[in-house]
């Protein structure tokens, strides 16, 4: 999430005088693909399309056994049936977790525990840092880098609700303006900050907040703000 970095006991990589593409790449592949089970034909099929399958049979272990030697332990890395797993016993991956917490925060939240979801919830949105494998040209990073997005957005939202409903308005409007660092067409988290804002007797602030709502929304997408978010602005003394 954000760059990508290998370390092995908790210190980067060494890759000596010529970094090794084809191992890195077939990480990157196999995480982009959930990192569990994942078949040797389709790893080999994205990693080396032109070859035949003898020549892409042989690539693919040349590429497993340099990228076992990267990670230092071999169970790293298991090869069953066909199909390669990373080791959750040797192997942490930033997106795992992330969606670990975001699985256990939702859990919580629906169970009534408030506190345990923010806890869960601040976890996870600590570890996005970024959009997943932002600098790769990788086709198989588009569908989990779109996920992982649409997880952190929907955590912002459900997290900025329990700052809310405990009247932390400096933390939700700060997670709000997190939330639309990230994705700038969320109308529903500028709504959602104009609210905060207006609850803080800040009524320019939020006034400002839904001139950019009506900025971005317009030069995007052609479109002036819902209902809702005018009518949000309307409650302000302000013209709009």
């Amino acid at each position: 999430l954000g760059r990508f970095g290998l370390l092995v006991d908790d210190r980067p990589v060494e890759y000596g005088r010529k970094v090794q593409q084809k191992p890195l790449a077939l990480l990157k592949a196999l995480v982009a693909l959930g990192g569990r089970n994942v078949p040797e034909a389709r790893l080999s099929e994205f990693l080396w399309p032109d070859a035949d399958g003898d020549l892409a049979y042989q690539s693919f272990n040349v590429a497993l056994f340099r990228l076992r030697k990267l990670l230092g332990k071999e169970e790293a890395l298991v090869l069953r049936e066909g199909r390669l797993s990373l080791s959750k016993q040797h192997c942490w991956i930033d997106v795992w977790a992330f969606a670990s917490f975001l699985g256990k925060a939702e859990k919580a939240r629906k169970e009534g525990k408030e506190q345990e979801a923010i806890r869960l919830f601040e976890k996870a949105l600590s570890l996005y840092i970024g959009p997943f494998l932002p600098f790769e040209e990788l086709p198989l990073a588009v569908s989990p880098r779109e996920k992982l997005r649409g997880g952190f957005l929907k955590a912002v939202a459900h997290l900025g609700r329990l700052y809310e409903e405990g009247e932390r308005w400096e933390d939700a409007i700060s997670l709000y303006g997190k939330g639309l660092e990230v994705d700038d067409l969320a109308e529903e988290l500028y709504r959602r900050l104009m609210a905060c804002h207006i609850r803080r007797g800040q009524e320019s602030e939020a006034l400002s907040v839904y001139r950019r709502c009506r900025r971005t929304l317009s030069s995007v997408l052609g479109v002036d703000p819902s209902a809702e978010t005018q009518a949000v602005a309307s409650s302000l003394r302000y013209p709009t």
